[in-house]
């Protein structure tokens, strides 16, 4: 069973731990092995993985990690490590992408971006405390925030397809990355380097996110 704790390309829906807890309680008694995917959580929550933060780090077998490592990795246990030959080089990476992952791993170690009031919770405070604000300013135009340390989303305007990709065009032309996720409706995510940003940043982005959604809703 593949489980993804925190939604990611699916809108940023945070799981709950009673609910896992019974579902992975439920898998164990029929032996079916659990797989972890980290490949969007991994560094982004208050603990390394999201499945500590979710306290069932017990539960694990197969666990793959990316995208904030600027390479993948696939982590077993003991149990299920592949014996020789049936894993090939294909595709471990370049060297450059290899010494990059090398230095963030270096930095979430010895950063403090971890704990309940770690720079992952932070950042997400922040953010998440500008955009409710614009919420309540525009109750029509913003709905949320949604997710989890350092992924944030909210839904704009109708949550229609349209209407958010013309939102994620102006945001750009304005300055602003972000990314479409979920469906039904669809929202809007944003991944910020929480390391590195500012309270300063995140003002400007979010004073950019207000305007844009003012400008497009008037459109």
């Amino acid at each position: 069973m593949c489980i993804e704790l925190i939604l990611g390309e699916g809108g940023y829906w945070v799981g709950d731990h009673d609910f896992f807890l019974a579902l992975l309680t439920e898998l164990k008694a029929h032996n079916i092995a659990v797989w972890f995917d980290e490949i969007q959580t991994f560094g982004r929550t208050s603990r390394p993985f999201a499945f500590e933060h979710f306290d069932l780090a017990q539960w694990a077998d197969v666990v793959t990690v990316g995208k904030l490592t600027q390479l993948c990795a696939t982590l077993f246990t003991p149990e299920f490590k592949p014996q020789p030959g049936l894993l090939s080089q294909t595709f471990t990476a370049s060297a450059s992408a290899i010494a990059a992952a090398e230095a963030i791993l270096k930095m979430m170690i010895q950063g403090d971006l971890f704990g309940p009031g770690g720079r992952n919770m932070q950042v997400h405070a922040m953010i998440t405390q500008r955009l409710e604000a614009i919420a309540a300013r525009h109750p029509q135009l913003l709905h949320g925030p949604y997710g989890l340390g350092g992924m944030i989303a909210f839904t704009p305007l109708d949550g229609s397809e349209a209407h958010v990709k013309m939102l994620l065009k102006a945001l750009f032309d304005a300055g602003v990355i972000a990314f479409y996720a979920g469906s039904n409706p669809a929202r809007i995510r944003m991944l910020p380097p929480v390391p590195v940003v500012t309270q300063q940043d995140i003002g400007m982005v979010c004073d950019i996110v207000e305007s844009t959604l003012v400008a497009c809703a008037d459109t």
